[in-house]
């Protein structure tokens, strides 16, 4: 049986899990913005290739994102889960004498 201490120490990592994976598409954006501005200075400023790469930008963002909302909603699942389990771990001692 997990104790309430334990559910918060397993959210706790969780979020970390989660900023780590926030914090990663942040560096692939600026990688991706640093390319873009490559780009510029490769091409004299050609508006195609800027285009380019800022749609290249935007499918990066789009798709981390959604792998973040995927965890989120993930994460909120088993809480839901927990949260269940705890109400009917609370019901099944109401009544009962503690001796």
């Amino acid at each position: 049986m997990s104790t309430a201490h334990d559910l918060g120490e397993s959210r706790v990592a969780e979020d970390r899990i989660t900023q780590r994976e926030i914090e990663a598409l942040t560096r692939r954006i600026e990688a991706v913005e640093d390319r873009v501005e490559a780009m510029q200075v490769q091409t004299g400023g050609n508006f195609a290739a800027v285009i380019e790469g800022q749609a290249a930008l935007r499918r990066e963002v789009r798709d981390g994102f959604t792998r973040v909302n995927d965890r989120f909603d993930a994460l909120e699942a088993k809480m839901d889960q927990n949260q269940a389990q705890i109400v009917e771990l609370l019901t099944a001692l109401v009544g009962k004498n503690p001796n």
